[in-house]
């Protein structure tokens, strides 16, 4: 089972993706691609907006079935730019969840 969870503590928000979904064998298991394909384009855009300087202390790490990201943007005039598009990536966990729950958990 595949656990996603995205939580803010203060001015930090933290991203957390655990595990391998178990849908299918592995290499084969297209829920994990599709969990996958959504962790890299959360990760792509958070590192655009701190290369951009959007984001403080961002971080980012990514191992053999788990993904971590923790960044923070404080109260930036493109806050709702940035929750927009962050909370557009992550109802895609909440709709594979919708779809599959026996493989994947959002707590988003």
């Amino acid at each position: 089972m595949t656990n996603v969870s995205f939580d803010r503590i203060h001015d930090t928000y933290i991203f957390e993706c655990c595990g391998h979904t178990g849908y299918s064998v592995a290499g084969r298991d297209i829920l994990c691609s599709a969990v996958s394909v959504l962790c890299y384009t959360l990760r792509a855009y958070l590192e655009k907006l701190s290369d951009e300087g959007l984001l403080s202390d961002f971080i980012s790490d990514f191992s053999e079935g788990n993904a971590l990201m923790r960044f923070e943007y404080g109260d930036l005039a493109d806050g709702a730019r940035i929750s927009e598009a962050v909370g557009a990536i992550l109802s895609g966990f909440l709709l594979l969840e919708e779809s599959f729950p026996d493989y994947i958990t959002a707590d988003i």
